[in-house]
């Protein structure tokens, strides 16, 4: 394996990619709720299915599906010992990310979960409201078996990995916020009225979402990172 250098210049601009990418978001994010405050509505308006938010999540994930494919076809470039391989994972990464646009609007998890209740005759209880979470676990562990499984192309990324543990830190708390707004049990607990019980899980969930978009503005960056350093990548070998 060729050792790749992203260069000073690289890293200055990933870093700047980040922060405006992450100004955008907050400020973004910021604006929503300021206006959902002033209204004097819930921020769930805004955050709710299909929301503003909504629309900004699936435009995050279809740009990170296309740098995913962008990098795919510069990897295309390279001829290695595992045919196609890294070509194969970018192309995988960005049909994941596309479906996961979808997702977004059209709530396919969802719907699988009220599907899943319909077809076995299933009464809702708290365990099988949580099948939708099941399932969006289920995305984060073909994720892992695809690093796992293409790894020798992932590691070539080393410099972009500081990028992807911030993302997932991200996506951590907004698991963390995501247990506590499926958990009405824990809501109850602290908050006898319905309407103050209701009113703490629209802002639980309007943080758990603010966290969800972070996370993404950030993974643009590390993918941007990436399509600079698969560019050096194929550069080097198609020189060498």
């Amino acid at each position: 394996m060729i050792p790749i250098n992203i260069g000073a210049k690289t890293d200055q601009k990933v870093r700047s990619n980040l922060w405006i990418i992450l100004l955008f978001d907050i400020v973004f994010l910021g604006l929503t709720i300021r206006r959902a405050v002033v209204l004097g509505k819930s921020p769930m308006v805004y955050f709710g299915e299909t929301g503003i938010i909504s629309w900004l999540s699936c435009i995050q994930l279809l740009v990170l599906s296309g740098l995913a494919w962008r990098i795919s076809l510069v990897r295309k470039q390279v001829e290695t010992k595992v045919k196609k391989a890294h070509e194969t994972l970018w192309k995988l990464i960005a049909l994941g990310f596309l479906y996961l646009a979808v997702d977004e609007i059209l709530q396919i998890h969802e719907a699988t979960d009220w599907l899943i209740h319909w077809l076995f005759k299933m009464e809702e209880t708290r365990l099988t409201d949580s099948i939708d979470d099941a399932i969006v676990a289920l995305y984060g562990i073909i994720g892992v078996y695809l690093l796992y499984k293409f790894w020798d192309e992932f590691k070539q990324y080393f410099q972009a990995f500081r990028l992807f543990i911030f993302a997932f830190v991200l996506k951590l708390v907004m698991v963390i916020f995501d247990f506590y707004t499926n958990d009405e049990m824990l809501l109850s607990d602290r908050f006898s009225d319905p309407e103050e019980q209701k009113m703490m899980l629209d802002w639980l969930t309007t943080i758990e979402d603010s966290f969800k978009i972070l996370a993404e503005g950030v993974f643009i960056a590390a993918f941007c990172a990436c399509l600079q350093i698969a560019k050096r990548i194929t550069r080097q070998h198609i020189t060498s």
